[in-house]
């Protein structure tokens, strides 16, 4: 398991057309990944748990990943979160 966490950059949060791109980019990857916010959880290759974690600016998150490219999935989606405008 690989875990790395993050703070929200885009000002509006991660509502549906970014996370949609997190999605995608997660769904690049052959392990499982997990997002974590406010002790709620949601697989980051599911558009709809990941919106019900209300990723608003600002807040810090968890990724972590397990299973084949686990840390460069997390690398990725880190770097993804924190340059999202």
């Amino acid at each position: 398991m690989y875990r790395q966490s993050v703070t929200i950059a885009a000002k509006q949060g991660i509502h549906t057309r970014p996370a949609a791109l997190l999605v995608q980019q997660a769904k690049q990857f052959p392990c499982d990944i997990i997002v974590y916010c406010n002790g709620k959880q949601a697989s980051a290759k599911s558009l709809y748990r990941l919106q019900t974690l209300s990723l608003a600016h600002g807040t810090e998150i968890e990724v972590s990943a397990t299973g084949d490219q686990a840390e460069q999935a997390v690398t990725s989606l880190c770097r993804f979160i924190a340059n999202m405008d």
